[in-house]
């Protein structure tokens, strides 16, 4: 490892203290949250139902065409 002079080292204690400041949460828990999260917006996501693609005044109505 090569050899980090004063300043440097204070950055890196000051980024692992930042980084040890930071709350965490158990991803055994948040990830049960975001599947129930997704899982509710389903019905109101445009590319799984397909409705509501039809009724977005963006969307391609045409294939593409080479020149």
């Amino acid at each position: 490892m090569e050899e980090l002079d004063v300043p440097q080292m204070r950055r890196e204690v000051e980024s692992l203290q930042y980084q040890l400041s930071i709350s965490r949460e158990k991803s055994s828990i948040t990830v049960t949250e975001l599947v129930k999260w997704i899982e509710g917006c389903v019905c109101d996501d445009p590319f799984l139902n397909p409705e509501l693609m039809r009724a977005n005044p963006w969307v391609e109505k045409g294939k593409c065409v080479i020149l």
